[in-house]
């Protein structure tokens, strides 16, 4: 199984998560689906200010609980000040997960946003 397929019938939405200089958003707004199932999360990141006081503008942190990220493609610019990466993740532990997003710049603080993941058990055959 993979996430396009279970999320399908919930709808898949772009949900973004505004901030003063950066905005985050998921190609999911949650995730739910049976433990082991592999799938795709897009993250995408808008600069949305000139001048960045990162020392690497693209230094975001992520962690996680729940999944197991098997890859990751690098950033990739697909627009003006537009940029997103890919995780490629197994639903790795039963319950409540998340993949997380977070910055710390010294012009606009910390800033995060969390993708809900619920891993269930699955089905019986």
């Amino acid at each position: 199984l993979i996430f396009s397929l279970i999320l399908s019938l919930m709808g898949v939405a772009i949900v973004s998560f505004p901030a003063l200089a950066c905005e985050f958003s998921f190609n999911y707004d949650r995730i739910e689906a049976p433990l082991g199932t592999v799938g795709e999360i897009g993250v995408r990141v808008e600069k949305n200010h000139p001048r960045c006081t990162m020392d690497d503008p693209l230094d975001y942190q992520f962690d996680w609980e729940g999944i197991q990220i098997l890859g990751e493609t690098d950033w990739e610019e697909i627009g003006p000040q537009l940029y997103e990466k890919w995780f490629q993740v197994s639903l790795s532990s039963i319950g409540e997960g998340f993949l997380k997003i977070s910055k710390d710049c010294s012009k606009e603080g910390y800033e995060e946003a969390v993708l809900p993941i619920t891993v269930t058990k699955g089905y019986e055959e």
